[in-house]
């Protein structure tokens, strides 16, 4: 598994596709987790079950936590949400490649 995450519009996913040709992507994880909040399902179970089915998958996501907190509680809770299952991808996967600018800097 490789994951790619940046700011929103970033080139996370242009970069994913460039140096992962012909990969299993799943794009914006980050919504993948609002829409797990959104049927109240739980997003660390739907996260591991993902992560069984999908060993060799290339994530992208944005970065929600950084700015200013949300003042509704449901947006706050998607923002930790998604960090927490971000965490746990980042954790399974053998690259990590944070994106700037389309310029992605390996974390890991």
């Amino acid at each position: 598994m490789k994951l790619y995450i940046g700011g929103a519009y970033q080139g996370q996913e242009e970069l994913a596709q460039q140096e992962n040709p012909g990969a299993e992507f799943f794009f914006g994880f980050h919504e993948t987790i609002r829409e797990v909040l959104a049927r109240g399902g739980d997003p660390l179970a739907y996260t591991e079950a993902f992560l069984r089915g999908h060993p060799e998958a290339v994530v992208t996501a944005n970065e929600v936590g950084c700015g200013l907190v949300p003042v509704r509680p449901e947006e706050r809770a998607w923002r930790e949400a998604a960090g927490r299952a971000l965490c746990r991808v980042a954790a399974k996967s053998g690259a990590v490649t944070r994106v700037v600018c389309g310029i992605g800097t390996r974390l890991k």
